[in-house]
């Protein structure tokens, strides 16, 4: 496999995620499937990749970004670079709407609008998306309680998957899980 695992590692680990469902699912139950960061400073704090491999998870979290926009014309769905692109492509399968990229500047060859920001480890960087899209709402994991996370809940109609109990450990980024 090229990974320093074997198959039998592989399905054991994965089975173990991928089948266990709580008989209540409330609102972010699947948030516990993120694994908290280990690597240090320059990467975010939790990895939905094991969310986005559990069906189930997959299916309620779409769901609950979907919720608020019940009854919206959406047009179109655009992700931010990389996790937000798994995460978009299942919302926009699902409406059976089409997907826009959002991606860190230089990797789009055609004309692009360009917005600085500072990401999770502080860093600035620019992202870019193509002229010719539209505006909309904001639906995501999470959306802190920060600067950046207020400004965005006061231009756009916002929809993330973190129940009001659990923001607080969010903006914090403590795990805690019970």
């Amino acid at each position: 496999m090229g990974c320093g695992f074997t198959p039998r590692q592989v399905n054991s680990s994965l089975h173990m995620d991928l089948r266990h469902v709580p008989a209540a699912r409330e609102k972010g139950w699947y948030l516990a499937l993120m694994a908290p960061n280990t690597k240090g400073p320059h990467y975010a704090w939790l990895d939905p990749s094991r969310l986005y491999c559990h069906p189930q998870g997959l299916q309620d979290c779409v769901a609950d970004l979907l919720q608020p926009f019940q009854g919206d014309p959406i047009d179109l769905v655009a992700g931010i670079d990389a996790m937000g692109f798994i995460l978009g492509a299942a919302v926009a399968a699902k409406l059976r709407k089409g997907f826009l990229a959002i991606r860190k500047a230089g990797h789009l060859c055609v004309e692009t609008l360009t917005e600085p920001y500072t990401d999770y480890s502080g860093r600035e960087k620019v992202m870019e998306m193509r002229t010719d899209t539209v505006t909309a709402g904001v639906a995501a994991i999470c959306i802190e309680d920060s600067e950046g996370g207020r400004w965005i809940r006061e231009r756009y109609k916002c929809a993330h998957c973190v129940p009001p109990r659990l923001q607080p450990r969010f903006d914090r980024h403590q795990m805690g899980w019970e």
